[in-house]
């Protein structure tokens, strides 16, 4: 016999629901920071994840940032367009082959200490609670 679910319980309870409206905070909190530099923190951790340089791919990139790859195709277009990124030859068949350009460093460096602000806004506002969500969320994305 199946419990009857009610749409309070989904209100209060839903994992899909909250953490929805939690990403959509904190995205116009890091916008908002970011605004200054004019990116957004999709632009933002793109650059940042390139700089890395970890990914091998399109897809392990858009994958590593939990991105569909057709938004990850148009972030890295625009990118390129403002001459943040650019196509570089990575000698290994269908690799990557993107990096920063002197302009997307000097964007990233510019960016950096905004993120700081933003992310410090998050953190004070998590306050003693901010290392267990942090391992929460890295739990969570670590097993889906």
């Amino acid at each position: 016999m199946s419990e009857t679910v009610t749409e309070q319980e989904v209100r209060e309870n839903c994992a899909a629901l909250r953490t929805r409206m939690a990403a959509r905070k904190l995205t116009r909190t890091y916008d908002k920071a970011l605004r200054p530099v004019g990116l957004k923190i999709t632009q933002f951790t793109l650059l940042i994840a390139v700089e890395e340089g970890s990914a091998k791919s399109l897809t392990a990139l858009a994958d590593m940032l939990a991105l569909e790859r057709s938004s990850l195709v148009r972030n890295v277009k625009l990118l390129e367009e403002d001459g943040f990124l650019e196509s570089a030859p990575s000698g290994e068949g269908r690799s990557l082959g993107l990096r920063l350009t002197k302009a997307g460093r000097k964007k990233l460096t510019q960016a950096l200490p905004l993120w700081r602000e933003a992310q410090t806004q998050v953190e004070d506002a998590l306050g003693a609670n901010w290392p267990s969500v942090k391992k929460s969320l890295h739990q969570l994305i670590a097993k889906t």
